[in-house]
């Protein structure tokens, strides 16, 4: 009978590994989605990508600018936009600043990628 009760156990303790390894891959990915834009959003976004903007760009057309990405990134937080979007747009803006310089040609193709990402 005891042998019984062990088993028993063994099963339960497996189920219970199981689902929480599940939960624990569940809930890295939710978490690790939301840094991903938070610290877009907040460091690479408002830091860099804003200060690397043509020199002739008006304060309101810098903010303007740095106003649509934001939307972007607050409807991919709301799901409204598909992660593999996300992570397309976010690689083209690591692209975009990867010489330390931000061309208005290079300004125009991310917002037409964002765009038509929310179309």
């Amino acid at each position: 009978m005891q042998n019984a009760g062990k088993r028993e156990g063994r099963g339960f303790f497996i189920t219970l590994l199981v689902t929480s390894g599940v939960l624990i891959v569940l809930l890295s990915v939710v978490f690790s989605q939301a840094f991903i834009r938070f610290t877009f959003k907040k460091f690479v976004i408002n830091k860099a990508f804003v200060s690397l903007l043509p020199k002739e760009y008006t304060l309101e057309r810098a903010e303007a600018v740095r106003g649509r990405v934001y939307a972007f990134y607050d409807a991919a937080g709301q799901r409204d936009v598909g992660d593999a979007v996300v992570y397309g747009v976010s690689k083209k803006i690591q692209e975009i600043m990867a010489d330390e310089t931000i061309t208005h040609a290079e300004v125009e193709s991310l917002l037409a990628i964002i765009g038509q990402a929310g179309e």
